[in-house]
């Protein structure tokens, strides 16, 4: 994906982007699958966003016990204003579930007066609260998620909004590995793993590799 192809820069034209690209100073770097690309324990003006690969926002307790706050793919938006840490003694980093390529821009680049006024940088600006409505849309569904009782519920509900946010003609698919999810989920992964074999075994859920299909009630 080239910069300006990503909807942060949506409805510029490609000079214009290049153009702005340029004078927001804008960086783009690349990242190895497993790698670290934020670490929030350390302050960070920038934002990033997404060019290409898969990321996750991973928060650490005192304990060290993993959770997975976030799936971030191509086009998603992330920076210390959206990590939500709630606590000095949490950590949250963004680390690299694939080859990653991301832009990287300082706040205040975006937020900053424009001398001349012009409506390419507005554009930006109101990309980038499009950007932020759908992070918090994103953010409330996992909280609907966390917020069932049972492992089983948990699951259906994930299930379901990865179903409902699927493309029209596309198999929806668990973007985690087995262990991911449960750290997702915040639950243990043997009990996971039992709880997906029974919905299995009772013909409610259907599952290939990571494709799969939900049997809803009505069907």
């Amino acid at each position: 994906m080239l910069p300006e192809d990503n909807i942060l820069f949506k409805g510029i034209g490609h000079e214009d982007c290049r153009r702005m690209i340029s004078c927001f100073n804008c960086e783009i770097k690349h990242f190895r699958s497993g790698s670290c690309i934020a670490d929030y324990s350390r302050t960070s003006d920038k934002i990033g966003i997404v060019l290409s690969g898969a990321a996750s926002m991973v928060r650490y307790d005192v304990n060290g016990v993993r959770t997975i706050a976030e799936t971030l793919g191509e086009q998603s938006i992330f920076g210390e204003f959206f990590t939500f840490s709630g606590s000095h003694r949490s950590s949250v980093e963004i680390v690299a579930d694939s080859d990653c390529q991301v832009l990287f821009v300082r706040r205040e680049e975006l937020m900053k007066r424009c001398e001349k006024a012009c409506r390419c940088h507005s554009m930006v600006v109101e990309n980038l609260l499009a950007l932020m409505s759908e992070k918090a849309i994103s953010l409330s569904e996992h909280i609907e998620v966390l917020s069932q009782r049972s492992i089983e519920d948990k699951l259906i509900s994930f299930l379901q909004i990865t179903e409902d946010n699927t493309p029209q003609g596309k198999a929806p698919q668990i973007p985690f590995s087995t262990t991911a999810l449960s750290d997702y989920l915040c639950v243990n992964r043997s009990a996971l793993q039992r709880q997906i074999a029974k919905l299995k075994k009772e013909g409610v859920l259907t599952l290939s590799k990571r494709t799969f299909r939900l049997q809803r009630p009505n069907e």
